[in-house]
């Protein structure tokens, strides 16, 4: 049928440039199907630089039947040898995708491609070993990697162009990693999560900015990273063999003069509090401006002291969380230490916002609010979330307690969250 005389055709009639961002926003599938739409169309999806083959495109096909994963592998096949022009983006992240040699022939396909962005994710148990090919990705600038085994053959100089490295469940072993990171001159961002344990792991990156851990380690060392402004570390246990002649906030400390966010997950606060805890750092965090203390024990005197040692030496902190945990290791302890010690010199002078949570009533606790109300005198803000295994009575003592505090702010305001 004829386009009537006069009608406009928006579809075809759009700039090469916009039918190309149109598509690179649609799932693969899509971006197929719209080479029906008009003859400008028809081949537009085969010169895309960006190829994304993820779960939910995986979802369309394998939610069919169980036969349909050849399907799909026929898919991702056909997309890569119809291919026309360059490959910047290649994104394959389907859960369901079993077949590692055809991982390995698309990878293969890719390395004759200036990959500028690469996405590999696997959920299978069995980790994906990386082909050798895949070592030859020297234009990557971003990379994301789950379920895979890293092991670069001897060669791999590491890549040089890499800005953001992504590892979730990476059988790889500590010194592989810490070549690997060296090896990045120009690594900004990097996140690493699993529960494969490290003994140690080295940080040695100059560029680096922004660095998020979530596993097992029995030492961390920073090295080189004068840049590092934001710190996010979730420890999931404390490696009691590993003996700690020194303060670990201290070697902490002395290799992060940039950080200007720290949150300090899991037991992660528990391992700096290893060691001789300081009274005051040697070397302060002057750019510090948000602390986050997560399981914070408040039984615990080590960890309170390393807490203080934390918010006494970061002269610009702006922003204070703390999740607490009410253990009974020595709850005696602490509360002397609260009495005997005079706190009154600390000034933390640019403290406006404080969040408490989980508190309990504990005593430990309470001294501790205390503290950061006598001592912040810009103090703007302090919201304290109770837990929920506290008991009516208990609430209503506590917060008359806190209500009874000096506060060194005249505009400090107290919420207290049920």
């Amino acid at each position: 049928m004829k386009r009537p005389c006069g009608s406009i055709d928006i579809i075809s009639d759009l700039p090469n440039n916009i039918i190309e961002n149109i598509l690179m926003r649609l799932p693969i599938c899509d971006a197929v199907g719209t080479s029906i739409l008009s003859k400008k169309w028809r081949y537009k999806w085969l010169t895309l630089p960006h190829l994304v083959i993820d779960n939910a495109l995986g979802k369309k096909l394998l939610g069919r039947q169980q036969s349909a994963k050849n399907e799909l592998v026929s898919a991702v096949y056909q997309v890569l040898l119809l291919h026309k022009g360059p490959i910047v983006k290649f994104v394959l992240e389907v859960d369901e995708l079993e077949s590692c040699s055809d991982i390995d022939h698309w990878i293969n396909f890719l390395s004759n491609h200036d990959i500028q962005e690469f996405t590999l994710s696997r959920a299978k148990t069995e980790h994906y070993k990386l082909p050798s090919y895949f070592f030859t990705f020297l234009h990557l600038r971003h990379l994301k990697l789950r379920g895979c085994a890293f092991r670069p053959p001897p060669r791999f100089k590491g890549f040089s162009k890499l800005i953001s490295l992504q590892l979730e469940d990476i059988l790889m072993d500590a010194e592989t990693f810490g070549s690997l990171v060296s090896s990045c001159p120009l690594l900004e961002q990097l996140t690493v999560s699993g529960y494969i344990p490290y003994d140690s792991l080295e940080i040695s990156a100059p560029n680096l900015k922004s660095f998020s851990f979530t596993g097992d380690f029995g030492s961390i060392c920073f090295k080189n990273t004068l840049l590092l402004a934001e710190v996010t570390v979730a420890l999931c246990r404390v490696n009691k063999n590993v003996k700690h002649q020194s303060s670990n906030l201290i070697k902490i400390g002395r290799s992060l003069p940039a950080v200007e966010k720290l949150y300090l997950e899991g037991y992660f606060l528990e391992f700096l509090a290893l060691g001789n805890v300081p009274k005051r750092l040697p070397i302060l965090f002057n750019n510090l401006k948000v602390l986050h203390l997560d399981e914070m024990d408040f039984s615990n005197l080590d960890e309170i002291l390393c807490s203080l040692c934390l918010i006494t030496s970061s002269p610009n902190l702006e922003e204070l969380r703390v999740v607490a945990y009410a253990g009974d290791i020595a709850r005696d302890a602490v509360v002397e230490y609260f009495g005997t010690q005079n706190l009154s010199h600390h000034s933390l002078k640019r403290l406006q916002k404080v969040k408490m949570e989980e508190i309990s009533n504990f005593e430990p606790e309470l001294e501790f609010i205390k503290f950061i109300l006598a001592n912040s005198p810009s103090l703007e803000e302090m919201e304290v979330l109770r837990s929920e295994d506290t008991v009516d009575e208990d609430e209503r003592k506590m917060w008359k307690e806190v209500m009874r505090f000096r506060r060194a702010s005249p505009k400090a305001e107290v919420i207290y969250l049920p």
